[in-house]
């Protein structure tokens, strides 16, 4: 349905309540939008990175399906709520590979595009004894340079939308399309490349950078200066995740908060920034405040960190509530 300018919400907005959901989280299963890549991934265990021209050999070896938003769609799904993943892949075996993973987590798949003349997306991944990973990725630049467009109509339903900037065009006509559906539009800032970047200040409600990001957007390596610099050029609501030493991000006032990082024995880090997105959009879709948002998310992630595997690792809605109960 259309809606006018005036029906809208502002960035301001967004900011300042977290959340622009009204629907009791215990009445209604929300659904969540994830908009961006998906890919397969294959993953190993070793005990440390070899050097250059060595030979190393895994202690473990994992293939499952992997990518910013097709990760963040499958955490969604595993937190008890629905759904749907968005994006664009070879029609190849890979492709196939990578939306029968998906189906299988329970991820509404049937707005993805199949591209006749172009491969899937692939990632070989080394996760080392403290659990760092090394990740190398191949994406066709077919499906990176699309032009293809998210719509108000492929987003019917979704109670927040979430995007990542591997498909910018994608991602960010998703982000215009949700304001137009007066629903939270989540953007992963992650990575900065060709493509409209300009409107991914101006079109989400919320924005969570990583660290790497935020210092190439603002120029500052220090997240609170960073923050700071980027908010004077956008209404959006900010953060920025830094890993161990947790989330920063800023309120309503313009005051920068911290939440640190829960402490856990880490396994595997892969597709953990991943989990904290899509259980932070579920968290605005279930309009809880925004400081439960982010320690929900936050806390999905640590459990995520404990187990090897990459989406493998993702935990349920019930060991969050468990995590959380047991931190309180």
């Amino acid at each position: 349905m259309d809606r006018s300018e005036t029906d809208m919400p502002t960035a301001s907005e967004a900011r300042a309540y977290g959340g622009l959901g009204t629907t009791d989280a215990e009445t209604q299963v929300k659904n969540v939008a994830c908009v961006g890549l998906a890919v397969l991934d294959f993953v190993f265990g070793i005990d440390m990175r070899p050097d250059r021209g060595r030979k190393a050999f895994a202690d473990s070896m994992t293939v499952i399906g992997g990518g910013p938003a097709a990760t963040a769609a499958a955490a969604v799904a595993r937190l008890d709520a629905n759904a749907s993943f968005i994006g664009q892949l070879g029609k190849d075996v890979i492709g196939d590979l990578i939306v029968e993973d998906l189906t299988k987590w329970g991820v509404d798949t049937r707005r993805v595009r199949r591209h006749p003349s172009a491969s899937s997306p692939v990632s070989t991944i080394t996760v080392e004894a403290d659990g760092e990973r090394t990740i190398i990725n191949h994406t066709d630049p077919e499906l990176l340079e699309s032009a293809d467009r998210v719509t108000e109509d492929d987003l019917s339903g979704a109670d927040a939308v979430l995007g990542d900037l591997l498909w910018p065009t994608g991602a960010l006509s998703a982000m215009e399309a949700a304001r137009g559906l007066s629903i939270p539009a989540v953007l992963d800032f992650d990575h900065v490349r060709p493509g409209p970047i300009g409107t991914a200040l101006t079109a989400p409600t919320h924005i969570v950078f990583s660290a790497p990001a935020l210092a190439e957007m603002s120029g500052h390596n220090d997240p609170s200066t960073g923050l700071e610099a980027v908010a004077a050029r956008t209404d959006s609501w900010l953060a920025v995740t830094l890993g161990g030493e947790g989330v920063l991000w800023m309120d309503q006032s313009g005051e920068t908060r911290r939440l640190p990082a829960f402490e856990v024995d880490v396994a595997d880090t892969l597709g953990a920034g991943d989990v904290f997105h899509g259980s932070f959009a579920l968290g605005l879709a279930e309009d809880r405040p925004i400081e439960d948002v982010v320690r929900r998310a936050s806390a999905t992630a640590a459990l995520k960190c404990t187990r090897f595997g990459g989406r493998a690792g993702i935990p349920t809605a019930a060991e969050v509530d468990e995590f959380l109960r047991q931190r309180s």
